[in-house]
């Protein structure tokens, strides 16, 4: 398999709505998600914020790379990728395994003199609440089954045998990694914290998502939405507006373009 290297932005940012506008959402796909899932957004989100969301290597748009070992050699490539392409503010929004992914991102640009504007996290418990999953040691089968219960599943692929089985390989990488995270102590972030959470969402408890405020040395705000784990979307609009919003807001504060 192909390795490449964490400093290619083309491989690893895919720019969905580009703009030359003030600022930049950098978005993070779910365990075997993918950059599309987050194309609706690029019609729900204002003109001067650019849309790009992480690609995976290993997944379906990266299929023929090596997958990464762990979440942080994922946020050590989504880093690394954002830092070398352009300065403007960057605001960095996961759900599930990407919500970690953005956590650690986070650290990683912070770490670097360049800490996002805001993090938006969904879907997910805080590190010191995530627990061990051991669903990606099943058989195709049974492990088949277990995540396309959780939704986020294109039907296209469930129903194809080809493609489920070259999505199968990427998909399990991530559950294995998104699995074996944590629990781990969290790491306090100097950004704003926002995190959104469906209020039926079987993956966590509503205190590991409320236990994110542990990872914020300042704002912290929090919103819950009627569904499961991908109820954002059928409340896509609502949640990027609040992006959006928010993340105008925070640019304001901060005497931002």
């Amino acid at each position: 398999m192909r390795e490449t290297s964490t400093a290619e932005p083309g491989r690893w940012l895919r720019v969905l709505r580009p703009s030359p506008g003030d600022a930049r959402l950098v978005c993070f796909p779910h365990a075997g998600g993918n950059s599309t899932f987050y194309g609706p957004w690029a019609g729900l989100l204002p003109p001067g914020l650019e849309l790009a969301a992480v690609r995976h290597p290993g997944n379906m748009e990266r299929r023929s790379e090596r997958p990464s070992p762990d979440v942080e050699a994922l946020a050590d490539g989504a880093a690394e990728a954002i830092l070398h392409d352009g300065d403007r503010p960057v605001a960095l929004f996961g759900h599930s395994l990407g919500a970690l992914v953005a956590y650690e991102a986070a650290r990683r640009l912070e770490g670097r003199g360049r800490p996002p504007v805001a993090l938006f996290l969904s879907g997910q418990a805080a590190p010191h609440h995530v627990r061990r999953g051991s669903v990606a040691s099943r058989d195709d089968d049974d492990f088949w089954a277990a995540v396309t219960a959780l939704g986020g599943i294109d039907e296209r692929v469930s129903a194809h045998a080809e493609l489920r089985a070259l999505a199968l390989p990427g998909l399990r990488n991530d559950f294995r990694i998104a699995g074996t995270y944590g629990p781990r102590p969290v790491h306090r972030l100097r950004c704003p914290v926002v995190v959104f959470t469906g209020d039926a969402d079987p993956t966590h408890t509503a205190a590991g998502a409320a236990a994110w405020k542990d990872a914020a040395r300042g704002l912290f705000r929090t919103r819950s939405f009627p569904g499961d784990h991908f109820f954002l979307v059928p409340w896509a609009a609502e949640v990027a507006a609040t992006v959006a919003a928010t993340t105008a807001e925070l640019l304001g504060a901060a005497g931002g373009p």
